[in-house]
């Protein structure tokens, strides 16, 4: 929270101090026309995916396996970022006080995110040295889906008359779904490790824009950032192995993930003032 804070009135700070100066050395009034009151309208625009996934292989057994059984299970472990483009819009609401040329509001919103793919990491060098070389394939496939957000945030903007200035930062909600799989085979032996999490969490969001009205229809351009958190799972080491001391090694490696699920939007607002 205490970053989301510097973050909005950072963005909030700049956004307005920047036009402030500019409409000073151009010598404008201040804004002749009233921002205030309330809104509904529709939004469009491009989800940009930075979401994070990650996971880790640990041995949890009491044996002393050595350092290069270690290692080798360490080599499992994988870690990679999205960067899918999809389309996003939706709807939202909200008010706007005004004062001079400064101008205060909140604002919600409800959006469809098409976010869905799979990472994959090909494991079959490592499997390899645990199974029958000559036949294994190995990989872990991590699927996700984000299919939906929403935010509720406070706005600060500078109004040189029908043109606002504006930075926003507040709270944002989403869901998410995560599966993943390692699945190793040879056709005589197998080792899978399967996890999965879903739900919504509760995170933050900050951003900007710029707004021009005419009589009561608002047509603008916003940028936001959301970030909604980590997603976690884990799961243990389902194997059936020719040699039995393997067996019992592999089947006490548990794997550990995570999704931290990050992205911006940009995209277009329409709206109606009443």
């Amino acid at each position: 929270m205490k970053k989301l804070l510097l973050a909005s009135c950072a963005a909030a700070s700049l956004t307005c101090w920047a036009p402030a100066v500019m409409a000073g050395d151009l010598g404008l009034a201040p804004s002749s026309y009233d921002w205030s009151g309330g809104y509904v309208g529709v939004n469009a625009g491009a989800a940009f995916n930075s979401s994070e996934f990650k996971s880790d292989y640990e041995y949890t057994g009491q044996d002393d396996i050595g350092e290069d059984s270690l290692a080798l299970i360490g080599d499992l472990d994988y870690s990679t970022t999205a960067n899918d483009i999809v389309f996003s819009g939706g709807i939202l609401a909200g008010y706007n006080w005004q004062m001079s040329s400064i101008v205060f509001g909140l604002e919600g919103d409800f959006n469809y995110l098409g976010f869905s793919g799979t990472e994959k990491n090909d494991v079959s060098d490592v499997m390899s040295q645990v199974m029958e070389p000559e036949s294994t394939t190995a990989s872990e496939k991590i699927h996700y889906e984000a299919n939906w957000f929403g935010t509720v945030r406070a706005r600060l903007g500078y109004a040189m008359n029908s043109v606002l200035f504006y930075g926003t930062g507040g709270l944002a909600y989403g869901e998410m779904d995560v599966t993943q799989k390692l699945i190793a085979e040879n056709g005589a032996e197998s080792a899978s490790w399967k996890g999965a999490t879903n739900g919504w969490n509760l995170g933050w969001t900050v951003g900007g824009g710029i707004e021009y009205a005419a009589d009561r229809w608002v047509l603008g351009a916003e940028y936001l950032y959301v970030d909604l958190g980590s997603y976690d799972w884990s799961s243990m080491g389902n194997v059936a192995l020719n040699d039995p001391i393997l067996d019992t090694d592999w089947s006490a490696v548990k794997e550990t993930g995570e999704a931290k699920l990050a992205f911006s939007v940009a995209r277009a607002t329409l709206k109606y003032r009443f």
